[in-house]
């Protein structure tokens, strides 16, 4: 199993080292509008990391009924604001909200979720699916890269990393999804926002598959956390990211260091 977990303990270990040497306490501010119950864990969790660090760390909390407008004005308060190095809004947005124009009122110094035309990082994320990759230690030559995945927001800015990297990338989403491609992937990338979307029989044997899905069950016990890739897929692959402590973590810690980074 690709846990994250570990990995990023010791990423955070060595951040707290050097944000205690920083003149200035390193500083990020979160916006949140609405009630989705994984944006709720997640940011809880990046607060509580922060805290961890010795970093400042603020929620801006809506409700959905806001109008966009009013966001953007906050952000822009945020932008000129000294003590924060670090603004994310927090996705998924209710849908009456445009993502994209709202992260491109982020000042790209201060986008470090990375999703901006002119963001100055890499996305956590993205920084995460590398190190699941780099710890799976499958070789990458000649290896099939696909990408299964409904947002293209997401979706092309990894396929153009991983190509710089010269691998061998495919981006399929639900509309043209072919199970032969699927099956044929030496290593998967899932971002669905579908529980338990993949089943065994779907893939390659010891495929490499990393699950960046994070759901709240409909079933079983409540409130529980699963991903985009069915739990039974450990029977058919022992290269498996599993939600939670996969790529959560890892997203998490990166995303506080593009914090520092930008204090830095």
């Amino acid at each position: 199993m690709l846990y994250g977990k570990d990995t990023a303990k010791k990423i955070e270990k060595g951040l707290k080292n050097k944000i205690k040497k920083c003149p200035q306490k390193p500083g990020l501010a979160v916006i949140l509008i609405g009630k989705n119950s994984g944006s709720l864990i997640y940011v809880k969790l990046k607060q509580k990391a922060a805290e961890r660090l010795g970093m400042k760390f603020k929620l801006f909390r809506f409700p959905a009924s806001i109008a966009q407008k009013k966001i953007i004005a906050v952000i822009k308060k945020i932008n000129q604001n000294k003590n924060f190095h670090g603004l994310i809004v927090q996705m998924p947005l209710p849908k009456k909200f445009n993502p994209d124009v709202l992260v491109e009122n982020i000042s790209p110094q201060k986008d470090v979720d990375g999703f901006g035309p002119k963001t100055k990082f890499i996305s956590p994320v993205y920084q995460a699916v590398l190190k699941l990759i780099q710890q799976s230690e499958r070789p990458l030559k000649n290896k099939k890269f696909v990408i299964l995945g409904k947002n293209p927001v997401f979706t092309y800015p990894l396929k153009n990393i991983l190509e710089k990297k010269k691998l061998i990338v495919e981006i399929i989403d639900l509309k043209n999804f072919k199970k032969n491609k699927i099956k044929n992937a030496d290593f998967l990338i899932v971002a669905l926002g579908k529980p338990n979307f993949l089943k065994p029989f779907m893939i390659k044997k010891n495929a490499v598959i990393i699950d960046v899905g994070y759901n709240r069950s409909a079933s079983g016990k409540k409130g529980k956390s699963v991903g985009d890739v069915d739990s039974q897929i450990h029977l058919k692959t022992h290269y498996l990211s599993p939600v939670p402590g996969g790529i959560g973590p890892l997203t998490v810690i990166y995303l506080l260091k593009n914090v520092y980074l930008s204090a830095k």
